[in-house]
């Protein structure tokens, strides 16, 4: 009997789908073309990027103050970016529904597909709860939280000092899951871009139409 055909890791990668793909995108590339998301999802991905950065630079940026009152203005600030980025995830997905979403990726293999929906999944996941494990360890130290200093929250916990230690401390760990998530997202952009030469990076970054 003839043995079937072993397909390995160069055979997915430079398979037929795979080559019309990347001879498509360098055509594309040739032109200074670069499909686009829409902007709404480009806008919320990035808004989101920088609202990540930004609490994390101030949240160690305030280990380097010992004045009182600039700790407190930079924990706050890190608190209301946490707040943003919660009330962007839904707001995305909204906008993602309204809009649409171009899928670049279509003909990767399925185990791939996979993989990449399952650290979106996470990605999302992380989004929400670490705002929400935030808010949490404000309401236990007993503080009250207002979104933007405007709308007053509810308390999610009682107050509670060791409860919110305890809190903080899962608050930090999932910050580095989500940290760790992120390193690998931009890895796998870059491989997107390099390697399969197909337009899911470019069709992502701000910009025009054209490169």
């Amino acid at each position: 009997m003839p043995s079937r055909p072993s397909h390995t890791l160069d055979d997915i990668l430079d398979s037929p789908p795979a080559r019309d793909r990347r001879e498509v995108g360098a055509k594309i590339r040739a032109r200074g073309e670069v499909p686009r998301q829409p902007a709404t999802t480009i806008a919320f991905h990035w808004g989101t990027v920088i609202a990540i950065v930004i609490a994390l630079a101030a949240i160690y940026a305030r280990d380097l103050f010992e004045d009182k009152t600039a700790r407190a203005v930079l924990l706050d600030l890190h608190r209301q970016l946490g707040m943003l980025v919660l009330l962007c995830v839904p707001l995305r997905q909204v906008a993602r529904y309204v809009t649409g979403h171009r899928d670049f990726s279509a003909d990767m293999h399925a185990m791939m597909r996979w993989g990449a929906r399952l650290a979106h999944v996470a990605l999302y996941a992380l989004l929400i709860v670490i705002p929400l494990a935030g808010w949490a360890v404000t309401s236990a130290h007993g503080i009250e939280l207002r979104l933007f200093g405007i709308v007053s929250l509810p308390a999610l916990v009682a107050p509670d000092s060791d409860l919110a230690d305890d809190l903080t401390d899962y608050h930090a760990w999932l910050a580095y899951g989500l940290m760790g998530l992120v390193f690998v997202h931009a890895v796998a952009a870059l491989w997107h871009h390099y390697a399969l030469r197909d337009s899911v990076l470019a069709a992502m970054l701000p910009g025009g139409s054209r490169r």
